[in-house]
């Protein structure tokens, strides 16, 4: 009489543990194509970003001055492309929101893809949308009159694409937190309040007294000065740049992952 153990009998038991990291590549892409998809994004993250480089730094009187390695006309274009890539990184927001309406972020918790995996897809989407802002609005700056040396246009747009990962997990967090039809609205007005503060369209030096104050606290302060370094120079490096991009990013990382855990647990 042959005898079975329950080893051999049971198929569930020759299974092996699935990676949490399986399929990484396909959510990643998916992401990507819900981003380009959107209007509404693809609107603010290139055409605003264009217009406004195209009405205060193309064919003015001061765009051919020249600065340490750029024309003022390419400073501008530095910090619209900034802009347009911190709304792209935020847009990433938008795709949580459809996955919170259509239900596929409770389907997230059903699988092996664990939280790390998620919000490392939705950042490599918010960033590959931001390389695509930059190589549009770049492309333009360089037809309309903006120069710089060819280190300060590839260190800059460095600098410049680093950025969506600070907004991109911002957009993330806000994106689980709250309603859908909110995440959009909320994330793009906190991206304009930060750019404005920060001194991408108007110089800290000519703001009132009180937005001096508060500005080197903003979320995009440090990022906005250190994406200009390549333009005036490194010579100006300061490290309290450094500490106030980290001292934003790393907290928006952790709740980024808090409340998709807080999403997908209720």
């Amino acid at each position: 009489m042959t005898t079975h153990t329950h080893a051999e009998t049971n198929p569930w038991s020759k299974r092996t543990a699935v990676s949490s990291w399986e399929g990484i590549g396909m959510l990643t892409w998916k992401a990507f194509l819900k981003l380009v998809a959107n209007p509404a994004m693809f609107g603010f993250a290139l055409i605003l970003p264009i217009f406004l480089y195209m009405m205060f730094g193309a064919g003015q009187e001061y765009s051919k001055e020249w600065a340490v390695n750029a024309n003022v006309g390419a400073t501008v274009l530095v910090s619209m492309t900034l802009y347009g890539v911190m709304i792209a990184g935020a847009s990433a927001a938008t795709v949580v929101a459809l996955e919170r309406t259509s239900g596929t972020s409770r389907l997230f918790a059903l699988t092996p893809v664990s939280s790390g995996a998620f919000i490392f897809s939705r950042l490599v989407a918010a960033i590959s949308m931001s390389a695509v802002v930059i190589a549009v609005t770049y492309g333009v700056g360089y037809a309309t009159g903006a120069r710089m040396t060819p280190a300060a246009w590839i260190q800059s747009a460095l600098i410049v694409l680093a950025a969506a990962m600070m907004s991109a997990t911002l957009g993330l967090a806000l994106g689980f937190l709250l309603r859908s039809d909110t995440s959009f609205a909320v994330i793009n007005g906190v991206v304009v309040l930060g750019a404005f503060l920060a001194g991408m369209f108007i110089p800290i030096d000519s703001m009132g007294s009180f937005f001096k104050t508060i500005a080197p606290g903003s979320p995009f302060y440090g990022i906005f000065y250190l994406s200009q370094l390549p333009l005036y120079g490194f010579d100006s490096f300061k490290w309290t740049w450094v500490i106030s991009a980290a001292a934003w990013f790393i907290p928006f990382v952790v709740l980024a992952v808090w409340a998709q855990h807080r999403d997908t647990d209720r």
